[in-house]
């Protein structure tokens, strides 16, 4: 009978369970956990940075449409009508007359550009290298954006992490407060041991509500950076691979550069700047020689005196009278221009130069950040072991501390002092454990692997 009732008590506690969950819903299951990979994906397709790179590539696929445009002749279609009175010139006899006219004119004009420097060619070959360069240069604002965004995350684990330790030491100091109370009324603690108890809890307090405050801050700083709404909740996982390998194999900073600088878009962006400024200069140096172009066209025309029984030709009779075709071929000599083409010349060799300069200045910072990466991933794997060590250690003295304040062998100034001490050891463990996640995620990225395809 007993057995039959818990049955009965179990399934009805089952079904309240479910009714309660359609009633009021699954709030706290259907909150959704946000990884580092999803907030960077959210980051990516709603920041304005990613949208405004967007709209400069199109202006670059734009203008690579232009460029190879131009190789087509230019057409160009004209028409005009005009109306006479009083004294004018007749546009049949060529001579004045005192009768009003009507006339209207078509002409079609084409040219093409022979030959004028290569510059065509040039601008053809400037756009397609800018348009490759926009796709660097998205990859590049995606990546730092990713990277900002692990950052702000990695924030947000430590401040989650100090606001554990310090709820934890609130809740150490508040039982040792009710120790002290039951101690002080048997007479084993005094009046000053009691206060000072009461201050380092009021201190604790303090230091977690402050902890809590900073979790605030920095989720703000990840809202912002994510482009998400400020007033909405985000939670995110905490449950990530605490794995920290002091013992992995050393990383050679120098290979890890020779590589990347084949494929980092910063790297490349330069190049294709350097590649532009080169045919910009050589664009230059060609104006100085003619230009040859190419015209052809096609007009017509119709005119008629104004009034009644004009006697003029018939409207299509007079267009195809009208009707005259033009070719021609011509040279534009540059031969004095105040030296503008020259100085513009020398503008561009300044550019190429510049651009020189910044490829070779942005190899150097690449070469020192990945050399600062690796030793920051290998320095905070070192100090984890470290920071693991001093933390077990501070944990074990801070219970010996306890057990012996609970005996009255230490005074509370030495029981505070070793719980503060335990607070810093694991606030500086967390620290060097997502450090060293962090430079692992930036030494993977100068490898190769972007930051949303690393695990």
């Amino acid at each position: 009978m007993r057995k039959v009732f818990l049955i009965i008590i179990l399934i009805a506690a089952a079904v309240f369970r479910t009714f309660a969950q359609d009633v009021h819903g699954t709030n706290a299951t259907e909150m959704k956990i946000w990884n580092l990979k999803d907030c960077m994906l959210y980051a990516i397709d709603h920041s304005s940075k990613t949208k405004i790179q967007e709209a400069t590539n199109d202006d670059k696929r734009l203008d690579y449409r232009e460029s190879y445009l131009k190789w087509i002749p230019s057409v160009s279609g004209n028409t005009g009508a005009s109306a006479n009175f009083g004294r004018s010139l007749d546009p049949e006899t060529n001579t004045y007359t005192n009768v009003g006219s009507f006339s209207n004119s078509y002409s079609l004009d084409a040219s093409y550009t022979i030959f004028n420097g290569f510059s065509v060619v040039n601008g053809y070959r400037v756009a397609k290298i800018a348009r490759m360069s926009g796709i660097q240069e998205y990859q590049q604002v995606e990546d730092v954006l990713c990277l900002e965004v692990i950052q702000a995350y990695f924030n947000v684990l430590y401040r989650i992490g100090m606001v554990n330790i310090t709820r934890e030491q609130l809740e150490e100091s508040q039982k040792s407060l009710k120790q002290t109370k039951v101690m002080n009324e048997m007479g084993l603690k005094g009046k000053a041991d009691l206060l000072q108890v009461e201050a380092q809890v009021a201190t604790n307090d303090f230091n977690h509500t402050k902890a809590q405050n900073n979790l605030a801050n920095e989720l703000l700083t990840l809202k912002g950076l994510m482009f998400y709404p400020v007033n909405e909740d985000l939670q995110i996982d905490t449950n990530i691979v605490w794995l920290v390998d002091p013992f992995h194999e050393k990383e050679s900073a120098d290979s890890i550069y020779n590589a990347a600088k084949e494929f980092l878009p910063a790297v490349r962006i330069a190049e294709y700047q350097l590649e532009q400024a080169k045919l910009n200069y050589q664009t230059a140096k060609l104006k100085i020689l003619p230009n040859i172009y190419a015209q052809g066209g096609y007009s017509t025309g119709y005119a008629s005196p104004l009034g009644k029984n004009t006697g003029a030709m018939p409207y299509i009779d007079q267009l195809k009278a009208k009707s005259g075709e033009y070719v021609g071929i011509g040279m534009s000599i540059p031969i004095f221009n105040g030296l503008q083409r020259w100085n513009e010349k020398g503008r561009k060799k300044n550019a190429m130069l510049r651009a020189q300069y910044q490829k070779e200045q942005k190899l150097q910072e690449v070469e020192t950040e990945i050399q600062r990466a690796v030793q920051d991933m290998e320095g905070a794997a070192k100090e984890y072991v470290q920071a693991d060590k001093r933390a077990s250690a501070q944990e074990v003295a801070y219970r010996a501390n306890s057990k012996k304040y609970d005996e009255g062998l230490v005074s509370v100034l030495e029981l505070q002092t070793s719980s503060n001490q335990l607070l810093t050891s694991k606030a500086e463990k967390l620290n060097s454990a997502l450090t060293y996640l962090l430079k692992t995620k930036v030494v993977k990225y100068y490898k190769g692997i972007s930051y949303l395809n690393q695990e």
